[in-house]
């Protein structure tokens, strides 16, 4: 499989493993409303570095982007993974716009 569709793939999961873990948040009485949207993106952001780093995936290196510590790449691909699938067709999008006018 293609490495940037493999991420799309991790991020479509990451986002229906949170949809999942939404119903149990949000049916826990003594947890306070404010928090319970903070802690979505915090699960869902720990989900996408705990898949990152299980899959070793990393989207800079496949982007051919030089890092001299392939974690930080591994964690930036997890980042992308957690915020979802849109984010993450946001990012390769901008990104690929980006590689064409530093390429003229």
């Amino acid at each position: 499989m293609d490495g940037l569709a493999l991420v799309f793939f991790l991020a479509v999961i990451v986002e229906k493993v949170v949809e999942i873990f939404k119903d149990i948040v949000y049916t826990i009485p003594f947890f306070p409303d404010k928090f319970r949207p903070l802690t979505l993106e915090v699960l869902s952001l720990v989900c996408g570095v705990v898949i990152a780093f299980q899959s070793n995936i990393n989207a800079l290196e496949l982007l051919d982007v030089k890092i001299s510590t392939p974690a930080v790449g591994i964690v930036i691909t997890g980042l992308v993974i957690g915020k979802g699938a849109n984010f993450a067709h946001d990012f390769f999008h901008s990104f690929g716009k980006n590689t064409k006018t530093i390429g003229r």
